[in-house]
């Protein structure tokens, strides 16, 4: 038993079936077509530790920040007082855009009968976001960055593992920091940001009624006073993995992420198509992304996302906007 399909003007021959057992299996590899549903993928949560900044444009940003007057001294009877002076720190900052685009035959879009190529556009917007994410953390969790914080020494930098001890020496570095004059700030952090792997250890530190560590059995005062957030392009080797504290960014902007004023994410775009059907009275239709190009019949879509962050030629720091905000942590050691 056999057919003959008829293919670019040759006649095909499909051979005969051996048994009548051999059907199922043809036409299930022929019929039987479905897609597994996609990969979920961890999103990076640095919108809620990052600083939110806009630019008008592609022009380079200025960010000032005003040193803090000099201390009155004694001023004798009839004595001029002293001047004083304050002195301003910049730091600046741009976006730029960063683009993929993907273009396919209509054909493929019409003969596309279980519907998947409706998911292209959800699929590059995905890239987009764990573009993002990645972008973001770079920005931190970086060679230099975290050469420039080791120079700043213990109140900026340490190698302890993640324990509720080393926890809290990082609670501690950040109630030592003052300004440039010397006066005490007022900061402490809000967030411990960490690589998926160290979660569990996270949650075990912060959410115990008592510290587990120590023999005493000790109440846990660290329970309660800062917020898990994940970042997952942290890079590390096991067993030494880094992580991080962050202030929150309303009080000190450790990381600045900046978008061009308009736009919040990534966007989709599709070429505007230059085949246009006509109607029957001879007049032109509505144009439809779909219908593709009138030479090709290629359909193009790209996804676009306008980001930046603190962009010194010269910054030791990298993306970090003020040190003031962030301890890092090695791992290295218990």
């Amino acid at each position: 038993m056999g057919w003959v399909e008829r293919r670019g003007g040759v006649d095909v021959k499909l051979a005969e079936a051996l048994t009548v057992g051999s059907f199922p299996t043809y036409f299930s590899r022929t019929i039987s077509r479905l897609m597994y549903d996609r990969y979920n993928y961890r999103a990076g949560q640095w919108r809620d530790y990052t600083y939110a900044d806009q630019l008008p444009d592609y022009s380079t940003g200025e960010r000032w920040r005003w040193s803090e007057f000099d201390r009155p001294v004694l001023r004798d009877a009839k004595a001029e007082a002293y001047a004083g002076y304050i002195y301003p720190e910049v730091v600046y900052i741009g976006v730029d855009d960063y683009a993929k685009q993907i273009d396919f035959s209509r054909r493929i879009l019409i003969n596309d009968d279980l519907g998947q190529f409706n998911q292209i556009g959800q699929k590059m917007g995905d890239s987009a976001r764990r573009f993002e994410d990645f972008y973001v953390s770079a920005l931190y969790d970086n060679g230099l960055t975290q050469a420039a914080l080791n120079a700043l020494l213990a109140n900026y930098a340490g190698t302890g593992a993640l324990t509720t001890a080393n926890l809290m020496i990082g609670w501690n570095a950040f109630t030592q920091r003052v300004d440039g004059r010397g006066n005490p700030l007022n900061i402490v952090p809000r967030y411990l940001v960490i690589p998926p792997v160290l979660r569990l250890t996270a949650d075990t530190i912060l959410m115990s009624e008592r510290i587990a560590e120590l023999a005493t059995n000790a109440t846990n005062v660290m329970r309660g006073w800062l917020t898990v957030k994940e970042d997952p392009y942290i890079t590390f080797t096991l067993p030494n993995v880094p992580w991080y504290l962050f202030a929150d960014p309303n009080d000190v902007p450790a990381v600045t992420v900046v978008r061009r004023t308009g736009v919040t994410g990534p966007e989709l775009f599709a070429l505007a198509p230059d085949k246009v059907p006509m109607s029957a009275a001879g007049g032109l239709g509505t144009a439809d992304w779909r219908a593709g190009s009138f030479l090709t019949g290629d359909i193009e879509i790209m996804v676009e996302t306008c980001i930046g962050s603190r962009n010194d030629d010269l910054a030791a720091l990298v993306g970090v906007t003020d040190a003031q905000g962030i301890y890092w942590s090695s791992g290295t050691t218990p």
